[in-house]
């Protein structure tokens, strides 16, 4: 007696498989009479309807931006130094701009000794170091200044930093 080869199971078609398309979610619009009714009410500067209340107005300091008093200042991160030394795809600051950042960084005290920051690449050593070989050492430099209680004075010497006295990689 001769049994029968299984049966396959079903399965799913693969949706990315070649002659298939990618199913796209549709969007909804609301487009109804009260929605058109809510824009005119807004545009014209009327108050909203019950349900769609406004949000509190934000008052405005003297600058023009949010009133001091109201949103106090986040700490700065490491994260947000590290990310402010990459953007633009900046690799570290010129030898001058680098060597005054470098004066920023205290010598710290280490088992009873003082030891100094890690250096700026100078100008004798700049063409013999890679882009990222440089940013790898200012990097080095802006976890020291978290380690020393300095990295909100080094997030403002860098954030201040014209972007013309920035290295770049090519």
């Amino acid at each position: 007696m001769a049994s029968k080869p299984p049966t396959p199971k079903p399965t799913a078609p693969d949706p990315f498989a070649g002659s298939t398309r990618a199913t796209v979610p549709m969007p909804i619009e609301k487009n109804s009479e009260s929605a058109w009714q809510l824009f005119e009410a807004l545009r014209n500067g009327e108050e909203p309807a019950a349900g769609h209340e406004a949000t509190e107005q934000m008052e405005l300091g003297p600058a023009g931006g949010p009133a001091a008093s109201r949103a106090p200042q986040r700490a700065v991160s490491l994260e947000d130094v590290l990310q402010l030394a990459r953007r633009n795809n900046r690799a570290c600051p010129l030898p001058a701009p680098w060597a005054a950042f470098y004066e920023l960084l205290p010598a710290r005290t280490v088992d009873g000794r003082s030891v100094k920051p890690p250096a700026s690449i100078d100008r004798a050593g700049w063409t013999k170091m890679s882009a990222m070989q440089k940013r790898l050492r200012l990097r080095d430099q802006i976890e020291w200044a978290e380690r020393a209680g300095v990295l909100q004075a080094a997030y403002d010497f860098l954030a201040n930093l014209p972007e013309a006295h920035w290295h770049h990689f090519e």
